[in-house]
């Protein structure tokens, strides 16, 4: 999420020095992390670390909804699990790639349980009579 916000920092850092200082790839790290700030009222930190965990868990939910409303192959977890997967992930890798942001697992957990919790939403019968709808034309229309 934070890819938006960040300017570049190619030209700046060697890709083994940008790889050392903002990629993370054990579970929970930054998460605990950012509790971390939280518990302790960080004034500086705080308010960013809760808007990290939110933004990322928020940025990916609209996606659990709109896949399965849009391609009906979605409707099936595993192959909806698999699509939001390689979105994230494609994220993640352009952010390394252009050294924007940070590379992190976490991101990615945030992100999929975005996702993964919009999914859950399409399977509540209310929602799913928003959200599902057959475009198809029958013959003759």
């Amino acid at each position: 999420m934070l890819f938006f916000m960040r300017s570049s920092l190619w030209g700046v850092l060697t890709y083994g020095e940008y790889f050392q200082e903002y990629t993370n790839f054990v579970p929970f790290r930054t998460v605990e992390e950012f509790i971390g700030y939280l518990r302790t009222n960080d004034d500086i930190y705080g308010a960013i670390s809760a808007e990290n965990v939110f933004g990322n868990f928020l940025a990916f939910l609209p996606t659990g909804l709109f896949f399965p409303s849009i391609w009906k192959k979605q409707r099936h977890f595993v192959s909806f699990l698999l699509t939001a997967s390689a979105v994230i992930i494609g994220v993640e890798i352009m952010q390394f790639i252009t050294m924007c942001g940070a590379c992190d697992i976490d991101d990615y957990l945030l992100n999929i349980s975005g996702s993964v919790t919009g999914f859950v939403f399409t399977k509540i019968n209310m929602i799913k009579r928003l959200t599902f709808f057959d475009v198809s034309l029958t013959k003759g229309e």
